[in-house]
């Protein structure tokens, strides 16, 4: 993880004061983030939980959306790899012919390796800018929004990356009624906590990243 001031007023806060105060920003607008990433839904958890966090600062005014006349403007967008494959892999598998309560359930299928454990990997740029132009909003939340780094309205330009792991549910189908299948249909709920999870890990990650730089 690596962080870009555009200048350093030598302030450094303890505890929830405003850790801002020395750019004279009392007011931040947070738009909803812009998701560049394979994996849907997450824009909105992201922007909850990095609003939540910057609004446990005493002295600090945090407000959701295109709000005009604060004093600066968080962007964040969320982004990975290109293609699904590259961002969502199996990191653990296991053998149905070896599995007690699985084998029963594939009938006369010939036995394979299911996934049981899945790991994804994404990355959330962060850029706060002062006082920024309709078109500085613009560019920052572009795929340029790097060449602002030397824009002097910029206070923080950071890029955290983020990692989540979560174990798949198989369940046997041998009973009453069986066709002989397994079973993911629970898969979707558990991917979805997972991401929620990693949202949360994004704003802790935020704060320690808030409190180095000032």
């Amino acid at each position: 993880m690596a962080f870009t001031l555009a200048s350093c007023a030598g302030y450094h806060f303890n505890t929830n004061n405003n850790p801002l105060i020395g750019y004279d920003i009392h007011s931040v607008a947070v738009p909803m983030f812009i998701n560049r990433s394979v994996l849907p839904d997450l824009a909105a958890p992201m922007t909850r939980e990095i609003t939540l966090t910057l609004s446990d600062y005493s002295g600090l005014k945090v407000l959701s959306g295109n709000k005009e006349n604060t004093d600066a403007v968080l962007i964040g967008v969320i982004e990975s790899k290109d293609y699904y494959n590259e961002v969502v892999t199996t990191s653990q598998t296991l053998f149905s012919g070896t599995e007690k309560l699985i084998k029963p359930s594939i009938g006369a299928r010939t036995d394979f390796y299911y996934p049981v454990q899945t790991t994804y990997a994404l990355a959330l740029k962060v850029i706060l800018i002062k006082n920024p132009s309709p078109e500085e909003i613009a560019l920052a939340s572009s795929n340029l929004g790097e060449l602002l780094k030397a824009n002097p309205k910029v206070v923080l330009v950071d890029t955290i990356n983020l990692s989540g792991t979560f174990s798949r549910v198989v369940g046997e189908t041998s009973g009453s009624g069986s066709i002989g299948k397994t079973n993911f249909v629970k898969n979707k709920g558990i991917f979805e906590k997972s991401l929620q999870e990693t949202a949360l890990n994004a704003a802790e990650s935020f704060k320690q990243v808030v409190l180095n730089a000032f």
